[in-house]
């Protein structure tokens, strides 16, 4: 899996637009190629703006062309995610903007994952659904956990999670889109 590493100011604005963070993200849970017409409709914005998104994302190098196909004599054009793992590496020479931004992105990101589980979970209390029968459908669920890891524990584990969700990336028959998110780090004793 290719690795893009968000390490410019320029390359922040490209990927941490809340409207493409948008668009990825209808992308992901379609589990399909898309036009701009189609992303458009969805993210009710006009086809001009969901072309301009998909350049700037396919200049990053997170969208690729897929397919075209004649439709009623117009060729449509049919945009995929890349498989890429995006990574928010810090390092001495990044200025304090390349920081700040992704700081903002990060909190960003996390929330809206997070509003997320909860609408579902408030959706399935609504409907009176118990969540800790054993035998029910697997729902979502929050793991909190302490681990002791090595460095290299800590790398096998990242890896062994990137490459289970890499294999589970494309949609197939009897699935259905799950959100995900792991935030893992090593803890200050102090």
């Amino acid at each position: 899996m290719k690795e893009i590493i968000l390490d410019t100011p320029e390359k922040n604005k490209i990927y941490m637009n809340p409207q493409r963070q948008r668009l990825i993200r209808l992308m992901q849970v379609s589990g399909e190629a898309m036009t701009p017409k189609q992303l458009s409709k969805e993210l009710g914005i006009s086809p001009s703006a969901a072309t301009a998104h998909i350049k700037k994302l396919e200049s990053l190098g997170v969208l690729r062309l897929d397919h075209t196909k004649k439709i009623n004599g117009i060729t449509a054009k049919y945009y995929a995610l890349e498989d890429v793992n995006i990574s928010l590496k810090t390092n001495e020479q990044q200025d304090d903007s390349v920081v700040n931004e992704q700081e903002v992105f990060l909190n960003y990101m996390m929330n809206e994952n997070w509003k997320g589980f909860l609408e579902y979970k408030r959706n399935l209390w609504a409907r009176g659904e118990k969540t800790t029968d054993v035998h029910a459908p697997v729902t979502g669920d929050v793991i909190s956990s302490v681990a002791f890891l090595t460095d290299e524990d800590a790398a096998e584990l990242k890896n062994y999670i990137i490459d289970f969700l890499a294999a589970h990336a494309d949609k197939q028959p009897n699935t259905k889109p799950w959100s995900t998110t792991l935030l893992a780090y090593p803890v200050d004793k102090k």
